[in-house]
């Protein structure tokens, strides 16, 4: 018990006042309304935000959809008839809410507290209820979570395993870390998830920002990515090593390497950081910025495609062709760059080329030589991949997606597949015979203000995303990616059973940030 007490003295016996005016005015900004009766023909409503009686200036109907202003404080109300049943008529919330230690400066202290405004019983003078659940503290060095009496042997969010609207206030962190070790610690980049649904009550990052101080410098040396990773829950230990006390340590590499990564200007993750380590590991005389592209192709994806090459060079041929091919700017990814000498491989042995010989297995310009193979070894106007495809198409529902500004709909014949290269400049038209016996799915990505004009070709094989290319291989736009993704969740939906996915990359919560 006196554990407990030593914990329970860092944060203060009563709810603050700037508690209790974040719930009131930004969490239960909804939760006012205004309770009519009819008294001798004339309406009299009740406000319950400010607790005053006025005469009605128009005529209310229960439930209306229309919000009515309160004249007394300037309230917009929800209408409620005072007659109607009120037995389960009650909103709640939850907040965590960050507050300075009553007795170290040097620590922060974090809530969750569940509220209530009840209405089932009297709606004159309807206080708002809070109760504590879940408490933690940050201190340089260690933390505590506490949940009611019971210690918890590792932090985690409350929030993840509470139900119902939750409620977070920046504003409130950066006034409790003020003059603290977290004042510093760059958490205000790291409150939006992948989820936009999702809010963080930030506890997980307190938690790893208290225990291992190398998360400031981390985040401001561009390794971002490595703490979103660990707080995705991704392992990271191998690769990085957080109790370090010097950045070398920290990332188990010397300073000139990790001068060498910040020249690079780029973001790197626990992949590339690891790719980077290995060949230094391993005595190769690589930069930073050749490791990191590197690191996106030497992927279980392309295993297959290496070891049939292999047959004829060695890895640090390929390595070094297709660095040299990226470096031309036909293509913004270099996994991009893999890919179309993936297919332009497969070109050459459909067309009975020797690989064995370097002219086909490495041509000088990699982007000319697969549009070249790609317009050999086209099927134009071909009857029986048509005739093949159009038997598919009329047994199959077709899968469509859009929105305000985008449309997503299958290629519906051969012919369209070719104008779709053509006008866009890209080797499409040779996934023609694989689109007719459905080995892959093509999609029109089109603007809604030019549904006819090609924009985006998408690629789906095995209902999972493969590419989406534009006018010479361009990626995509933001709004194309936005769409293209929509449509990816909606196949992965109609493919699986309905099942509780990961919190913080799916679910869509009713929450708010502030």
């Amino acid at each position: 018990m006196s554990e407990f007490k030593e914990f329970s003295a860092h944060f203060p016996e009563k709810i603050s006042k700037s508690l209790c005016k974040f719930v009131n005015e930004t969490v239960f900004k909804d939760s006012r309304y205004l309770f009519f009766k009819t008294v001798l023909g004339l309406q009299y409503a009740h406000c319950t935000h400010c607790n005053q009686r006025h005469r009605s200036e128009i005529k209310l109907k229960h439930k209306q959809k229309e919000s009515v202003r309160c004249p007394n404080c300037g309230s917009n109300c929800q209408v409620r008839a005072a007659g109607v049943s009120r037995k389960y008529m009650q909103d709640t919330a939850v907040v965590i809410w960050y507050e300075k230690s009553v007795i170290n400066s040097k620590a922060v202290t974090a809530r969750i507290v569940h509220v209530t405004r009840d209405y089932s019983g009297s709606y004159e003078n309807v206080e708002t209820g809070h109760y504590c659940s879940h408490r933690y503290l940050f201190e340089p060095g260690k933390t505590q979570h506490w949940d009611g009496f019971t210690k918890r042997k590792s932090v985690f969010s409350a929030f993840d395993r509470l139900y119902g609207k939750k409620f977070v206030s920046h504003a409130n962190i950066r006034q409790a870390v003020k003059g603290t070790m977290f004042q510093y610690s760059t958490w205000d980049q790291f409150t939006k998830y992948d989820n936009r649904g999702y809010v963080s009550d930030m506890v997980d990052f307190f938690d790893l920002a208290a225990r291992f101080p190398c998360v400031e410098y981390l985040s401001k040396l561009g390794f971002k990515k490595c703490i979103w990773e660990r707080l995705y829950g991704n392992p990271t230990g191998p690769i990085i090593n957080w109790r370090g006390k010097t950045i070398e340590k920290v990332l188990r590499i010397d300073k000139r390497a990790i001068r060498d990564i910040q020249t690079t200007g780029l973001e790197w993750g626990v992949k590339q950081l690891s790719y980077f380590q290995n060949k230094l590991k391993n005595g190769k005389q690589i930069s930073a910025y050749d490791a990191f592209l590197l690191s996106q192709i030497d992927h279980e994806r392309f295993t297959t495609t290496f070891q049939n090459v292999m047959k004829y060079a060695s890895k640090e041929e390929i390595w070094n062709y297709l660095l040299k091919q990226f470096k031309r700017n036909h293509w913004d990814e270099i996994a991009d760059t893999m890919r179309d000498w993936r297919d332009y491989l497969g070109q050459c042995k459909e067309l009975g080329m020797r690989l064995s010989e370097d002219r086909y297995l490495f041509p000088n310009d990699l982007h000319a030589a697969h549009q070249r193979m790609t317009g050999r070894i086209k099927y134009k106007k071909s009857e029986a991949l048509e005739k093949q495809l159009q038997e598919r198409l009329a047994n199959e529902e077709p899968r469509c997606y859009e929105n305000s500004r985008i449309i997503i709909r299958p290629i519906s014949s051969i012919s369209e597949l070719f104008q779709e290269g053509e006008k866009l400049n890209h080797c499409v038209g040779g996934y023609a015979k694989r689109f007719s016996k459905g080995e892959t799915e093509l999609f029109a990505v089109r603007r809604k203000a030019a549904p006819e004009q090609p924009y985006y070709t998408l690629q789906v094989t095995s209902n999972k995303f493969v590419q989406c290319r534009g006018l010479k291989n361009c990626s995509m736009t933001k709004q194309v990616q936005d769409a293209v993704n929509m449509f990816m969740k909606i196949i992965e939906i109609k493919k699986k059973p309905k099942s509780v996915t990961a919190i913080k990359n799916q679910t869509i919560r009713q929450e708010a940030v502030v």
